[in-house]
């Protein structure tokens, strides 16, 4: 089962969350605070982040951040929730988050979904051609074809 953490300081949106993602087949982690979701996000490694921007302790920005410079974290896909503008779109893709999402859309429960998907689609290509260009480049430096599967895939 995949897990989805959710970053949000509003019980009302955990909620929904939970019961959205859950009934989809996500397992849901919660966390209120920027300092608790990034903890949590080390200590278990989800599929997939949902980040408020606007939270207690540690803003979503500086949690985007952390998440991106720290080798076990980096790969996992984040998508950035706000209820502000969505002139901060670029910002937050650059920053690196994968997808931008106004809480004004969360009132279609589909968009939530869809943003999921597409997300945990676009994180699972990435990693099968990130370990597709290993493999090319291992069988090329060795002809043995089974010793370069066995290079490529020890490193996993």
């Amino acid at each position: 089962m995949l897990s989805i953490l959710v970053i949000d300081d509003n019980q009302s949106l955990q909620l929904a969350f939970t019961k959205i993602l859950g009934s989809a087949g996500y397992h849901i982690g919660l966390a209120s605070d920027g300092e608790e979701g990034l903890r949590l996000a080390r200590e278990n490694i989800p599929d997939l982040i949902v980040l408020d921007m606007l939270l207690p302790k540690l803003g979503g920005v500086e949690v985007l951040r952390a998440l991106k410079r720290d080798p076990a974290t980096k790969k996992i896909p984040v998508i950035a929730l706000s209820g502000l503008p969505r002139s901060n779109e670029a910002k937050l893709l650059r920053e690196g988050a994968v997808s931008y999402l106004e809480k004004e859309r969360l009132e279609e429960p589909v968009a939530l979904l869809h943003a999921v998907e597409d997300a945990l689609m676009q994180s699972r290509q990435d990693e099968f051609q990130q370990a597709a260009f290993e493999f090319k480049a291992a069988e090329v430096a060795s002809p043995n074809h089974e010793a370069a599967a066995s290079a490529v895939f020890a490193q996993k």
